[in-house]
């Protein structure tokens, strides 16, 4: 399970870097985007092999290219807090969502396994009356063993926004964000969001720290 949570959130962490021009010029349905962007993902992260061989924060600088219009690491951090959000300053809000997002992307350049490669099927998707969310559900399939993983796709388009973002993702029934969400309920309310925040940047420098060895 852990290992297809960290593949599922790569693909959040990248999806932003890679998208075709043809995704970028106009909003595309969501089960078309997601099926465009992990084609594109693959293909990146093909070309990009030696780079990410010669250093493995390079899927970092992937993600980091293009990843705000597609993915909202604000909502991800607010629905994670909950009505917590609301008890912390805006100064505050921005630090943990920046802590956060910076904390799964490491997370994820130390879980990377250049041997495995996946293959995706849309299954279905469907959208709210207002048309303004949405999700995918898909089966991922690593091809080596044939091991198949079901993973949905929670996105979401503000009013004025001109593509769809991805705020969480559920695999085989278990969202990435209740995760978050459930140690971090009970971490606020007996440590606050300055530890909370301090912490993140803790693991954030003993992700580096290994990833250093490793190198």
């Amino acid at each position: 399970m852990a290992m297809t949570i960290q593949f599922a959130l790569f693909l959040v962490l990248a999806m932003g870097s890679m998208v075709p021009s043809a995704m970028a010029e106009s909003k595309a349905e969501p089960d078309k985007l997601i099926t465009s962007l992990f084609e594109a993902v693959n293909e990146r992260l093909q070309a990009d092999q030696d780079k990410i061989a010669a250093d493995k924060t390079h899927l970092i600088t992937i993600g980091d290219e293009v990843l705000a219009p597609y993915v909202s690491f604000e909502t991800m951090a607010k629905q994670i807090l909950g009505k917590n959000w609301r008890k912390i300053t805006p100064d505050q809000r921005v630090r943990y969502t920046q802590a956060f997002r910076q904390r799964v992307s490491l997370s994820l350049v130390s879980q990377y396994d250049p041997s495995k490669k996946y293959d995706l099927e849309v299954t279905g998707a469907r959208q709210n009356d207002k048309g303004d969310q949405a999700a995918v559900n898909s089966v991922v399939t690593e091809v080596k063993t044939g091991t198949k993983y079901n993973i949905s796709y929670k996105l979401f388009v503000g009013r004025n926004a001109s593509n769809w973002q991805v705020y969480d993702i559920v695999v085989e029934g278990v969202s990435v964000l209740q995760s978050f969400k459930t140690a971090s309920a009970e971490d606020f309310k007996n440590n606050g969001i300055e530890y909370m925040i301090a912490q993140l940047q803790n693991s954030e420098t003993a992700t580096q720290g290994s990833e250093s060895t490793v190198q």
